[in-house]
């Protein structure tokens, strides 16, 4: 039976996920299950989410652990359609974009993980193409934020869903959605990119954000650079890219963000080369 099952994996977050919810209800569609993964201890999302049970088929799950990752896979593995997606609290689809989805699935069921459009990415991919292996290693991809992938449940599964020894709060302090997709790339899975389909997130720049924060989510990038087969010139023009910003730039304290991000990239690269048998990530 055609449908989606929607994993939210939620925590301090109200306002946003009722956002979700509406644009969730304005796509109209038969077969959608939402699976809520609720990380709060303290009933905050309880009244919201019982409220909306009479206009969305809600599964609410609890979980004591804040582990995002460890909850999309909670919620994954309970899922009850074929389709399985994983938007953020803080995302909301277009009006069409459900329907569109599921059409796209019934058109093309060889296609393991679709790639939809995040409309405020500031890399601008207007046509539709196949995302081979190569366009996925060469960095010149799409994004591959958790809001804008939609897998076959089975594939998922095989993949062995998120690691959840990566992301918020961890040493790797992201990219465990890219992760996946370098993964499923690397297995040699069908994927495909479709402008045409849209999913909506505020862009928020990596150099905005904290010190620490930089630094931990750029470990993520070094990882991949290390668990994967990346050209080694890609590589080397990341890990120095940051050095060269810093050397030609005025601004001191962005200065010490691009040193926060070679040292991010340089620590996860090192991490990742040390730990490789400890991901199952390199195909």
């Amino acid at each position: 039976m055609q449908g989606i099952s929607a994993v939210v994996a939620t925590y301090r977050r109200k306002d946003e996920l009722e956002r979700l919810f509406e644009s969730m209800i304005s796509n109209n569609i038969p077969n959608l299950e939402v699976i809520v993964v609720d990380q709060n201890q303290d009933g905050l999302l309880d009244e919201l989410v019982n409220s909306y049970k009479a206009k969305l088929d809600i599964l609410h799950l609890k979980m004591k652990e804040a582990n995002q990752s460890k909850a999309r896979n909670y919620g994954a593995g309970v899922a009850k359609y074929p389709i399985i997606c994983f938007p953020d609290d803080d995302c909301w689809f277009d009006n069409d974009s459900l329907s569109k989805v599921q059409n796209y699935f019934a058109q093309n069921a060889s296609t393991d993980l679709l790639v939809i459009n995040w409309k405020q990415n500031p890399v601008v991919h207007s046509t539709s193409f196949p995302l081979t292996r190569k366009e996925i290693f060469s960095f010149k991809g799409v994004g591959y934020v958790t809001y804008v992938q939609f897998f076959n449940k089975g594939v998922f599964q095989k993949l062995g869903g998120f690691l959840e020894t990566i992301g918020i709060g961890k040493y790797i302090g992201g990219g465990e959605d890219s992760e996946l997709t370098f993964r499923a790339a690397d297995k040699g899975l069908n994927i495909f990119y479709n402008a045409d389909i849209g999913v909506n997130h505020k862009y928020i720049p990596i150099l905005t954000r904290d010190l620490d924060t930089i630094r931990a989510r750029q470990r993520a990038m070094g990882l991949m650079y290390a668990a994967y087969a990346i050209p080694k010139y890609l590589v080397w023009k990341g890990l120095t890219a940051p050095l060269v910003k810093m050397a030609f730039c005025m601004n001191r304290k962005r200065a010490k963000e691009y040193y926060q991000m070679f040292l991010g990239r340089k620590e996860g690269y090192v991490y990742g080369l040390k730990n490789k048998n400890n991901y199952a990530v390199a195909g």
